[in-house]
């Protein structure tokens, strides 16, 4: 069964463009994580990958918090 999409690409990234690289690194963390809870509960074996980058963006997220913070 395929499941048709009605989520409107251009809205969203109409919507994020301009908006600071902090905030488009937070909303792809929140997109990882809805993905990786997805990939985890139907056993996909792509979670690791999944996983992993989740953890990257996590660590980088760390690292620019700190950076604005030394900028104060």
């Amino acid at each position: 069964m395929s499941q048709q999409s009605n989520f409107d690409f251009n809205t969203f990234n109409n919507l994020v463009e301009h908006k600071p690289a902090g905030l488009q690194i937070f909303l792809a963390q929140q997109l990882l994580s809805n993905a990786l809870w997805s990939m985890e509960k139907y056993d996909n074996p792509r979670e690791v990958d999944v996983r992993t980058i989740f953890n990257e963006i996590k660590e980088l997220r760390i690292k620019l918090k700190a950076d604005a913070e030394s900028r104060k």
